[in-house]
């Protein structure tokens, strides 16, 4: 997740020493290219000089070209050198506090949160709050060289029906059937031939799978809030309303659409646009509006998010620190699922495992279908994608959000006093999955929905910590720091943690 600019260093010695062909003097000049190369003010060097050597200078400055250009370059004036000086002092061996301000001022961790009405009352305030603490977060964020463009931002919610009922009315389409409707927000590439194929390739599967197109719809946006890096790579970007005919059931319907984006993501990877062709959500529970965006441009980028109908129950919000893979579109979270503060450490190691399993796991909810929905990592995505991709496998094959993260990111369990006496069958799940999916390890604050459940767990050492608040009036705000939103009447809050 992390933009990590490197200073400019030029093909030059890192330290110029001049001194007199004589024994080392006063007469020094210590110049550290590197430090005058590097854009960070933290990190800027000084230059040293001496005072005789100054004076030395300013004279070999005024004097006549010499005949021989080494002794040019390297003679001085030695008729004022000093006696040469003592020996310095042992060093002091006792042991000192380490100076950490340099490396505690370059760190960085996304920001992430969540609002959610305990009721699962949608409003536009919710989504109006979320943005407001998103954007009190862009300090946690990293930017790009343009100062412009942000590693990313983004808002998942449930979908909001009311504003695309209203669109799908002007369009001549009707109301949606909301149980048996999936929408897909999609990043598609930015040339309008390949944009025409790409969609000719989703309705095929669509139509395969027995789901029908309802529409397409251009998502309203403001480009001129854009920064110059990210407008150079921004995608085209359309949702798509399908409608699922054969499926009852809300998993089973969420089930469909999952198979629907694997199928087409496979008939993609065959095409020259296929890395330009991203599904940021396809669901019939919840959407993700996300971008190479700063937080506060999130908000004047999207028209929608600035809708009064736009309601949601809920709201995940994060602004994006990369620090392990390179700022893109597609990267910015959340993600379909999570949003991640942190980084897998032993990601390579899960995406090995991940890929050794595949010939292996079989599920009766897939009707023997698991071919078809293959691979199950990526190794061209962040750390939080994959993680994303794992969490979004195990909850499609029947586990519930919470099983799912419990089963990625296990706590501390082993001699855990509460959890044995209290909670015993906690234990007792922790060692029956451990032998079936090892942990996907590392700092992590891990912010989950699937539009039912939305919820927040942390690593096993709490390297990413949280703060939540309950309201008296049924609210929780969660968030990576306090600060992040203004609480009008403290009288509300019932628990904070």
């Amino acid at each position: 997740m992390a933009s990590l600019q490197l200073p400019l260093i030029s093909p030059i010695p890192q330290l110029v020493h001049a001194t007199t062909p004589d024994s080392a003097n006063k007469s020094l000049l210590f110049v550290d290219f590197v430090g005058l190369h590097c854009k960070s003010k933290r990190t800027r060097r000084r230059i040293g000089v001496t005072s005789s050597f100054s004076s030395s200078l300013s004279r070999f400055a005024n004097k006549k070209k010499s005949s021989c250009p080494v002794n040019a370059t390297l003679s001085v004036d030695r008729r004022n050198i000093s006696p040469p000086s003592p020996p310095p002092p042992p060093p002091d061996l006792k042991p000192k506090v380490a100076n950490l301000e340099d490396i505690i001022s370059e760190r960085g961790a996304c920001g992430v949160g969540f609002i959610a009405n305990l009721e699962n009352k949608p409003s536009h305030a919710i989504v109006k709050d979320a943005l407001s603490a998103l954007g009190c977060m862009e300090h946690r964020g990293g930017c790009g060289a343009d100062n412009d463009s942000g590693d990313g931002s983004g808002l998942m919610t449930s979908i909001p029906w009311e504003l695309f009922d209203k669109w799908a009315e002007s369009e001549g389409i009707g109301s949606f059937d909301k149980l048996h409707t999936g929408v897909g927000m999609i990043f598609f590439p930015q040339d309008d031939i390949l944009m025409k194929e790409a969609k000719e390739v989703i309705v095929n599967i669509f139509k395969q799978e027995g789901l029908e197109v309802l529409g397409w719809r251009p998502v309203p946006v403001n480009t001129s809030v854009v920064g110059f890096n990210a407008k150079e790579t921004m995608p085209n970007i359309e949702q798509v309303f399908v409608r699922v005919i054969k499926e009852e059931n809300v998993d089973d319907i969420e089930r469909e659409l999952y198979i629907c984006r694997k199928l087409i993501e496979r008939a993609a990877n065959s095409k020259s646009w296929g890395d330009e062709l991203y599904f940021c959500s396809l669901s019939n529970q919840t959407i993700v509006y996300k971008g190479m965006l700063r937080s506060e441009v999130l908000r004047l980028f999207y028209y929608d998010l600035q809708n009064d109908i736009y309601k949601s129950p809920f709201a995940i919000y994060h602004r994006r620190y990369s620090t392990n893979t390179s700022p893109r579109w597609p990267l910015a979270q959340p993600m379909r699922f999570l949003g991640h503060n942190g980084e897998i450490n032993t990601i390579q190691g899960n995406l090995n495992w991940m890929q050794s399993r595949e010939a292996s796991l079989k599920s009766s909810v897939w009707h023997g279908r698991e071919n078809e929905i293959r691979p199950y990592g990526n190794p061209k995505a962040s750390d939080s994608a994959n993680l994303d991709r794992a969490a979004e496998l195990l909850i499609r094959s029947g586990r519930t959000p919470e099983q799912a993260l419990m089963i990625l990111v296990p706590e501390a369990y082993k001699n855990h006093p509460t959890l044995t006496i209290k909670y015993p069958e906690v234990v007792d799940f922790y060692d029956y999955y451990k032998g079936q999916m090892e942990a996907w390890d590392g700092p992590a604050l891990l912010l989950f929905s699937d539009g039912k459940t939305v919820g927040a767990c942390l690593d096993r050492n709490g390297l990413r910590p949280a703060r939540y608040w309950r309201t008296i009036d049924n609210f929780v705000y969660v968030a990576s720091e306090v600060c992040f939103i203004l609480i009008e009447n403290l009288k509300r809050v019932e628990v904070l943690l």
